[in-house]
C-alpha cells in the first residue's frame, strides 16, 4: 500500500511540474506577442484575445517547428495565392506546404488578412471586437479548424489567462497591463516608463525577486535613482537559438548577454559536465558574448586542412570556430596547453606537424 501511495505521489508531483512549465511557457508567449495582437486588433477589429489564444494553441506556446523555423504562428498553409517562402510539415497529410515568414509580426499580419479578406469569415466582423465567445464559435462554424472542441479550447485559454483584458486596451497600454499581470517575469521596454514604475513598485514591496543583466535606471523623487535589474528570458524559444556548424552538423548556440552555462544545460537537457567537456571549458573559464557553445561533442579534425592565425586569435577561439576539440588541436600542432599562436602561424586542423 505504501508503495502504491509513493508511486501516486511521484506521478502527481510530476504532472504538477509539467503543468507549471506549461503555464510558464504560455505566459511567456503572452508577454512576447500581446502588443502585436493588440496592434492587429486596432487595424482589423479582430479581438486580441482570440489572436493570442490561437497563437498559443497553434504553436504549442511558441514551441512548434512551424513557429520556430518558419515564424508561422497560425498554421496557415500555402494555398494557391501564396508567393512567399515555404516550409513543409506533416499535418493532415505528409509533407504539406506551409507559409514561412520573415518574422512573427509578419505571421500575425497575414493572419489578420487571412480572416479579413475571405468571404466565409465576413460575418465575424459584424461582431463586437470584445465578443471573444462569438468569435470563437464563429471561427469554428466558418471552418477555421476541424477540431469539434476548437471554440471551447480558445475560450478556455482566454479565460484561464484573462486574455480578454487585452481587448479593451490600446497598443501603448499593453506594457502596463503585462507589468501588472506578470511583475515577476515581464521585462518592459526601456521606453515604457509606466510599466517600469509598476515593476519598480513591486520590487520595493518585495514582490519581485529580481536578477541580473540589463540595468534600468528609473528616476524617483529629486535626483535619487533606483536601479532595476531584469534578466531576459533568452531561452523562451530554445530551437531558435540553435545553429548548425558545418563540421559534422554540430549543434551550437551563440552566447548572448545574460546567458549562463546552467541555463544552457537545463534548456537542452545536457549535464554540466558534458557541456563543459564538449566546449573545453577547463581552458576557458568565463563565457563571452558571441562565443560558440556546442551542444554536441566537437570533432577531432576540421573541414579545412589548416587555419592561418590572425592577430588576437587564441587556440580556444580557433577550436570553437572550427568545431574541433582543443585537446586534439594542441596535439596536432605539437603545442602544450596554454600556448598561443602568433599572427600568421599555420594551425593544422587536419594531419599532424612533424
Amino acid at each position: 500500500m505504501k508503495k502504491i501511495i509513493h508511486v501516486l505521489l511521484i506521478l502527481v508531483s510530476g504532472n504538477l511540474a509539467i503543468a507549471q512549465e506549461q503555464i510558464r511557457k504560455d505566459e511567456q508567449y503572452i508577454q512576447t506577442y500581446a502588443k502585436i495582437a493588440v496592434q492587429e486588433m486596432e487595424l482589423y477589429k479582430i479581438p486580441a484575445s482570440i489572436t493570442l489564444a490561437q497563437g498559443i494553441l497553434e504553436t504549442g506556446n511558441g514551441q512548434s517547428d512551424l513557429a520556430q523555423y518558419g515564424n508561422n504562428h497560425f498554421g496557415i498553409k500555402c494555398k494557391g495565392e501564396w508567393t512567399g517562402d515555404r516550409m513543409y510539415h506533416d499535418d493532415d497529410a505528409k509533407g504539406e506546404c506551409f507559409r514561412k515568414y520573415p518574422s512573427a509580426q509578419d505571421s500575425y499580419r497575414d493572419h489578420s488578412l487571412f480572416l479579413a479578406e475571405r468571404p466565409y469569415y465576413k460575418n465575424l466582423f459584424l461582431l463586437d471586437s470584445k465578443d471573444y465567445k462569438g468569435w470563437a464559435f464563429g471561427l469554428k462554424k466558418a471552418g477555421y479548424a476541424t477540431n469539434p472542441k476548437y471554440a471551447y479550447t480558445l475560450i478556455s485559454l482566454i479565460e484561464r489567462y484573462h486574455l480578454d483584458q487585452f481587448d479593451y486596451l490600446s497598443s501603448d497600454q499593453v506594457g502596463v497591463k503585462l507589468a501588472e499581470l506578470y511583475p515577476d517575469s515581464y521585462t518592459p521596454n526601456l521606453t515604457d516608463t509606466n510599466a517600469l514604475q509598476i515593476i519598480l513598485a513591486s520590487l520595493q514591496t518585495g514582490e519581485k525577486k529580481g536578477t541580473t543583466t540589463s540595468q534600468i535606471n528609473q528616476e524617483e523623487s529629486g535626483s535619487s535613482k533606483k536601479t532595476l535589474q531584469l534578466k531576459p528570458n533568452n531561452f523562451a524559444f530554445p530551437n531558435l537559438r540553435v545553429k548548425i556548424h558545418p563540421n559534422g552538423n554540430l549543434r551550437y548556440v551563440v552566447i548572448k548577454e545574460g546567458d549562463t552555462l546552467e541555463d544552457i544545460a537545463k534548456t537542452y537537457g545536457i549535464s554540466m559536465d558534458k557541456l563543459k567537456s564538449y566546449n573545453d571549458l577547463d581552458f576557458q573559464k568565463d563565457l563571452v558574448i558571441n562565443q560558440k557553445i556546442f551542444l554536441d561533442p566537437k570533432n577531432k579534425t576540421g573541414i579545412e586542412k589548416e587555419y592561418i592565425a590572425s592577430e588576437g586569435d587564441t587556440m580556444y577561439d580557433i577550436a570553437q570556430n572550427n568545431g574541433v576539440s582543443l585537446v586534439e588541436l594542441y596535439k596536432r600542432n605539437l603545442m602544450h596547453p596554454g600556448q598561443e599562436p602568433k599572427t600568421g602561424d599555420k594551425i593544422l586542423l587536419k594531419g599532424k606537424k612533424s
